[in-house]
């Protein structure tokens, strides 16, 4: 049996680069959010830090999900560091139950 699972990203502006880096992850999530399996992909930032954004993404299944890891928009996240656009981003996957 197929379980849904959700994974977040967790990515922290360098400073004076909130509103750049929220308008490059939406581009990013505009791209992955057309992924087969992708049920949704959606950014949010956090109200209490506006420096600080959450990227979540439900999946159909876990297959799904790791499938999409492989997809070069995703290293989109990655270079989000080397253009100094972003101090630290963490990757984190779950089952829903």
């Amino acid at each position: 049996m197929s379980h849904e699972v959700i994974n977040t990203v967790q990515v922290q502006a360098a400073a004076g680069r909130s509103d750049e880096l929220g308008k490059q992850l939406q581009k990013i999530v505009e791209t992955l959010r057309e992924l087969p399996g992708c049920e949704s992909y959606m950014v949010d930032r956090c109200p209490e830090d506006s420096n600080r954004w959450t990227v979540s993404a439900r999946w159909q299944s876990e297959a799904a999900m790791k499938s999409h890891f492989n997809c070069p928009e995703v290293q989109g996240f990655i270079s989000l560091i080397d253009s100094q656009l972003a101090n630290a981003v963490d990757f984190n996957s779950f089952p829903i139950v």
